[in-house]
């Protein structure tokens, strides 16, 4: 039984239904907005990918193609008149020639005069920056959009197609363009800029520590001149507003077999993300790691490794695609000899990564030809194992030798008499030429993708100056070469995106800054256009004169 106490008084039932009104009231309130904020959620996420659709593929909601008229006349539809093609992916714009694309994305369609962005446009004039403009509302970007009219009244560049869109496709484009490089990339903190490079099982310890010791050498040094530029003359480019951010460096030692290298790189990202992997070195495979960047898209700037994967993807770079380049060299020159044909090739390789992909682009290469290819492969240490992969060539044949140096150096020891024409591969002889026995030097060619003589001398001078300062010694004077122009070019490369600090925008830019730099490295040629991955493209015949020395034995050969 209750006490009297303890029972509801009439009044209180009042208060009490009037209470419960308002919690139920209150409730359903709760329910409303969060069904409000759910349902625009999934709805904006619809919107926005539509809009992605339209920008970067050029196909709208229905299917489509995208439709617009350039110049007045000329219709543009489907990828060829996709917003991309001349903003990039990352709506930061681009420049070709002298017509320029804008950024376009949120931050600089709609900034305010208290919150405005600044990208350079021209990475040749650092002057030439994106100007200040009446911050766009949607209806002044639809009229952009549909009829070349800027948000200050005046017509756009002809360049720029007028779209057909409705105003559904419309919104679908600006919700797109408002997210588009919205957020600064992973390993971007408010005061650091962390860059990783990853090291492979197997490399030669001497030029591993090299590379880190330049690499932390030119972190130190970029860290200490962003700081205090009293001491020295600041250039153009020192004088745009930007965010003061160090640089730090990670190694990403990997370990084990290249298939558990995918897992190894995850947990060192999840550890510590960085903005982009810069360098890096291995003797075997590099394929874990460009699978690794390319899911994270995550920008491989030009690691030191021999035979990149031969399937491209966006955010990986490299100097040339190895020894693969040197196979297509070969055939190339192979296939225009007329009366010294060559009837059968040789090619002897280790049974390993770099050695099957050498020989299995030589065989692509040579697919159609009148050639008859063999392979020759060697496994293990057994001498035997040379002795029989030399025997019963013929003066008639041509041999081609996949092999480092300790192999280069048992070839003339096993056999005395070379076959009349003999290639060995320049990125695995390592520039240890005088390994290669007397009897066989006159009659070897070396596919050389360097540059040689007094040109490489004047081209490597800073770099030799620059590791005298820091009291760094000359180890590998190619593969330190890639380092230190790797180390410019980041350099450059950050300073020209001022605080505009998204992937896909180095990326981008680096494809327009490849070409436009002083070249120190050892390549004679280096150039990148809009997506090529691979900055040098050709390689010297080179024969060996009595000194061991590599002189030019052809013009410059692009296949």
């Amino acid at each position: 039984m209750i006490p009297q106490s303890a029972r509801f008084r009439p009044a209180n039932r009042n208060v009490l239904r009037l209470l419960s009104g308002h919690c139920l009231m209150a409730l359903s309130l709760a329910i409303l907005v969060l069904a409000a904020y759910a349902e625009p959620s999934a709805a904006d996420s619809l919107e926005v990918e539509l809009g992605r659709r339209i920008y970067r593929e050029g196909i709208l909601p229905s299917g489509s193609p995208l439709k617009g008229l350039r110049l007045g006349s000329i219709e543009v539809e489907g990828a060829a008149a996709a917003c991309e093609t001349c903003h990039r992916s990352s709506g930061m714009g681009s420049l070709e020639g002298n017509i320029v694309a804008p950024p376009i994305t949120g931050r600089f369609l709609f900034a305010t005069e208290d919150n405005r962005p600044t990208a350079l446009v021209d990475v040749s004039a650092p002057k030439n920056v994106t100007r200040a403009h009446t911050p766009y509302t949607e209806q002044s970007l639809a009229k952009a959009i549909r009829e070349g009219v800027n948000v200050g009244g005046r017509q756009m560049s002809p360049l720029m197609p007028h779209y057909v869109l409705n105003d559904a496709e419309i919104k679908a484009v600006t919700a797109y363009l408002r997210q588009l490089s919205k957020d600064l990339s992973p390993g971007v903190g408010d005061d650091t800029l962390h860059f990783a490079t990853v090291v492979a099982p197997g490399v030669d310890p001497n030029q591993r520590k090299v590379m880190e010791d330049m690499m932390r050498a030119a972190f130190s040094q970029r860290n200490a001149s962003q700081q205090n530029y009293s001491g020295r003359m600041r250039m153009p480019i020192d004088l745009i507003p930007r965010t003061l951010r160090n640089w730090e460096l990670t190694v990403w030692e990997l370990q084990g077999a290249p298939e558990t290298w995918g897992a190894q790189l995850r947990e060192n990202y999840r550890r510590q993300p960085v903005f982009a992997v810069i360098s890096g070195l291995s003797n075997t495979t590099w394929a874990p790691v460009h699978e690794f960047c390319s899911q994270e898209k995550l920008p491989c700037l030009l690691p030191s490794v021999p035979l990149p994967p031969a399937e491209t993807a966006f955010y990986p770079l490299y100097y040339s695609r190895g020894v693969a380049l040197e196979a297509d060299v070969l055939a190339s020159h192979l296939r225009k000899q007329d009366n010294k044909a060559t009837r059968r090739l040789v090619q002897v390789y280790r049974d390993d990564e770099v050695g099957r992909g050498a020989a299995q682009a030589l065989t692509a290469a040579l697919r159609d030809s009148d050639i008859k290819l063999e392979d020759r492969v060697l496994s293990g240490q057994n001498p035997s194992a040379l002795k029989e992969a030399l025997t019963g060539l013929s003066g008639q044949d041509t041999l081609m030798l996949w092999l480092r140096p300790s192999d280069l150096a048992a070839v003339g020891k096993t056999v005395k008499q070379a076959p009349e024409r003999a290639y060995v591969s320049g990125f695995l002889a390592e520039d240890d030429y005088g390994v290669i026995s007397k009897d066989w030097a006159p009659r070897v060619r070396v596919i050389y993708p360097y540059e040689m003589g007094d040109k490489r001398q004047k081209t490597l001078k800073l770099l030799n100056a620059w590791l005298k300062t820091w009291s760094l010694p000359l180890v590998d004077e190619t593969f330190q070469s890639e380092v230190f122009f790797n180390l410019l070019f980041i350099t450059d490369l950050t300073s020209q995106m001022l605080d505009n600090l998204y992937r896909d925008y180095m990326v981008e830019r680096a494809e327009d800054m490849m070409s436009l730099g002083s070249n120190v490295s050892a390549y004679p040629h280096l150039s990148m256009a809009r997506g090529q991955r691979f900055a040098s493209k050709g390689a010297y015949f080179a024969r060996i004169d009595q000194d061991g020395q590599l002189a030019a034995d052809s013009e410059w050969i692009v296949p």
